[in-house]
């Protein structure tokens, strides 16, 4: 069952620092390799493979993915699919900037003014027998409305999809 939780920036740092001190490399006093996250079969200094250490049964999860845009969702979708167990560390951004302040959001408005211009453009609507009487107008509101709206549909629809593959999304 996915949970969503809520984690200060201090609890997340934490989280993380933790996490990359787990597979950073290990010296001893005299600067010797004692551990590293290479798979290379070197004698002269043990490895640890980050496959190894994620069945090693040490840590919550066999992956974490820091950042939930479109490569971030991917990551998650693929880790999933590879039956690991998985979390996602959004920074409330679930979709990223392209869904939350970019690419939708910017082609919602477009598609709009686009629809606008071409009810604008009588000559040509006349070419298909489509007559316009008065005046095309627009509500800038209304279509911000709408643009903001298609982007929390996308936004549900990768949060949903995770969660329902079992991704526990952590939000800080």
């Amino acid at each position: 069952m996915a949970v969503l939780m809520r984690m200060s920036q201090a609890a997340l740092a934490t989280t993380l620092l933790t996490a990359v001190a787990a597979f950073a490399p290990v010296r001893g006093p005299t600067g010797s390799l004692l551990r590293s996250t290479s798979t290379s079969t070197s004698t002269s200094a043990p490895s640890t493979s980050a496959l190894w250490a994620s069945q090693c049964g040490s840590y919550d999860y066999d992956v974490i993915i820091v950042g939930c845009g479109v490569g971030g969702h991917g990551a998650a979708l693929h880790s999933r699919a590879q039956s690991l167990s998985t979390a996602v560390f959004s920074g409330k951004d679930i979709g990223g900037t392209c869904v939350n302040r970019g690419c939708v959001p910017s082609k919602a408005l477009l598609a709009a003014s686009g629809r606008v211009r071409e009810m604008k453009n009588a000559a040509h609507l006349s070419e298909f027998g489509i007559e316009v009487e008065g005046e095309v107008t627009y509500d800038r509101e209304k279509v911000a409305g709408h643009a903001r709206q298609l982007a929390q549909r996308v936004k549900g629809n990768l949060e949903g999809s995770l969660v329902a593959l079992g991704c526990d999304i952590v939000e800080g």
